[in-house]
């Protein structure tokens, strides 16, 4: 018997890739057609041949093995890996085709997997259908609860306890922060008690609009302009002019560069509260702005460029309230620049002379306080007794 490895001249254990290159080797030696009439070599051809085929076949190869060598031969671990796959890889290849046939057996089977599928289905569905049931009624009671609650804040802000009505509220809004109508509710009071304390205020029933206000002040958001500038006016007008003066700071908070919330906050102080020196704080903020202001706008020599009479009145009232409060305080040198800067402002206005007039009394400098005396006798009774005292 030929040993098919000694046709091919290769080693037992030699793979897939050694057994082809040998063959395509021998082939074309020993092929008939480059050996015309040679019968060895058609003879060899056919053992080449015979020998390829046999060893290039996993399962031939492993037949031929046992049979030609018997069972003492071994081989490494990756030749039989590769010879059990390719042994899997022929089974498949050459397996049965199955045939499926439709027959009653067939659609009894799909039937009965179809009414499986109805079955379940249905089933299925009861239970989302059960489910959403429940999750329905469970919110048509949250919205009849939730509606009751509504009816109860409204019932308590009608009765006039506000606080009460807002308390609820935001409690109800804690506890079902998903609720839109809460929110929509507490907006809604918000907007009703503002209206009322509005139409308190123009009523002149002031003591009730602080009152309303001072509620509103509690549960807006963000205080509103308006809110703490009516607050400011009702004490005002009640003659609570440090509760005037808190809400007019609260504002001068929002708006640190309103010269009038400055303006009123000195006067206040300066008029009301009998305290010049805070009103002096106030109006040196006011001078401050004022060359700010006109810097941005007109530049560094703004006093020369400007049309004085272009400036607003605030400028002008923060510098004579200044000059006031200097002159109070004694501190005549500043309250004369202060009236320099008023005359400067509104040349025809008769108050920046006077309040010279009385600093330079106050210095003892009294070269120009008969001119200021003069400039301002139209406007101030006691003028008639300083000139007398001073420029006789």
């Amino acid at each position: 018997m030929r040993d098919f490895y000694d046709v091919l001249g290769i080693s037992r254990t030699a793979n897939n890739t050694e057994i082809r290159s040998a063959f395509k080797r021998l082939a074309k030696a020993y092929h008939p057609d480059r050996n015309p009439g040679n019968k060895d070599a058609e003879e060899k051809f056919k053992d080449i041949n015979e020998a390829y085929h046999t060893l290039a076949n996993p399962v031939k190869k492993a037949q031929y093995d046992l049979r030609y060598f018997g069972l003492t031969l071994t081989y490494d671990e990756d030749h039989w890996r590769e010879v059990q796959k390719k042994r899997r890889y022929y089974q498949w290849q050459h397996r049965p085709q199955q045939e499926y046939r439709f027959d009653r057996n067939y659609f009894k089977i799909q039937g009965l997997a179809f009414l499986v599928f109805l079955i379940i289905a249905g089933f299925c569905f009861s239970v989302i259908h059960t489910a959403h049931y429940y999750v329905r009624k469970q919110q048509l009671e949250k919205i009849r609860v939730n509606t009751q609650m509504l009816d109860q804040v409204n019932s308590l802000f009608n009765s006039g306890r506000f606080n009460d009505a807002f308390t609820l509220i935001k409690n109800l809004e804690k506890e079902d922060p998903l609720e839109y109508r809460f929110g929509f509710a507490r907006d809604s009071l918000i907007a009703a008690l503002r209206k009322q304390a509005d139409h308190k205020f123009e009523l002149r029933e002031f003591e009730s609009a602080v009152a309303h206000y001072k509620i509103l002040q509690q549960y807006e958001h963000h205080v509103r302009f308006e809110t703490l500038e009516n607050m400011y006016l009702c004490q005002y007008y009640m003659g609570n002019y440090e509760e005037s003066l808190q809400a007019l700071k609260h504002l001068h908070n929002q708006e640190p560069y309103n010269l009038g919330l400055i303006y009123q906050i000195g006067m206040i102080n300066l008029e009301k509260l009998d305290n010049p020196e805070e009103a002096l704080v106030y109006f040196t903020l006011g001078k401050k702005l004022f060359k700010e202001n006109l810097g941005q706008v007109y530049g560094a020599a703004f006093q020369i460029v400007m049309n004085p009479s272009d400036a607003p009145d605030i400028y002008y009232q923060i510098f004579i309230a200044r000059a006031r409060t200097n002159v109070r305080l004694e501190r005549y040198r500043d309250a004369i620049t202060d009236c320099n800067w008023a005359i400067f402002l509104r040349r025809e206005m008769a108050e920046p002379y006077y309040y010279r007039a009385l600093a330079g009394i106050g210095k003892r400098e009294l070269i120009n306080v008969c001119d200021d005396l003069a400039k301002a006798e139209r406007d101030f009774k006691d003028v008639a007794e300083l000139k007398r005292r001073h420029c006789n």
